[in-house]
C-alpha cells in the first residue's frame, strides 16, 4: 500500500496571435494530455481564458492526485519523465508562446518538486528543482 501525491500546474500565454493559431494550440495541448499513455496526465483539468478578439492566448492545465494506495504504480513511477516529455513537445511545437509552471511528485518515499519555463522563441522547456 504505497501512497501517491501528484500536483501540476501549467500556464501558457501568447499575445498578438491569430484566432486559428489559438484554437490549434489549445487543441494540441489538450491532445497531448488527453492521449498520454500515463493515466495521471489524461485526467488534467483545462481552463481556457483566451480572448479571441484581443488575439491573446491564456490557457491553463492543472491536476492534483492523492491516492492512499497507488492505483497504477507503473504510471506513478514514470510520471515525472512523461510530464517532462509532454511539456517539451508543447514547447517545441508552439515556441511562440510563453509556458511556465510547477509540479510535485511523491511516491515510494521519494519526493520531487520542479518549476519549469519555456519563453517565447525557445523550442524547449527548462526544468529546475525547487
Amino acid at each position: 500500500m504505497e501512497p501517491l501525491k501528484i500536483s501540476y500546474k501549467v500556464c501558457m500565454e501568447a499575445d498578438d496571435i491569430g484566432q486559428s493559431r489559438i484554437h490549434a494550440s489549445i487543441a494540441f495541448v489538450k491532445s497531448q494530455f488527453e492521449n498520454a499513455r500515463n493515466v495521471y496526465l489524461r485526467h488534467a483539468a483545462f481552463d481556457d481564458e483566451s480572448d479571441l478578439d484581443a488575439f491573446a492566448l491564456r490557457f491553463y492545465v492543472e491536476h492534483e492526485v492523492f491516492e492512499e494506495s497507488c492505483a497504477s504504480p507503473e504510471d506513478a513511477q514514470s510520471f515525472v519523465l512523461e510530464l517532462a516529455q509532454v511539456l517539451d513537445a508543447v514547447a517545441a511545437a508552439h515556441s511562440f508562446m510563453d509556458m511556465e509552471g510547477e509540479f510535485s511528485w511523491s511516491f515510494q518515499g521519494e519526493e520531487k518538486r520542479y518549476v519549469f519555463q519555456s519563453e517565447g522563441g525557445v523550442d524547449y522547456c527548462d526544468f529546475a528543482k525547487e
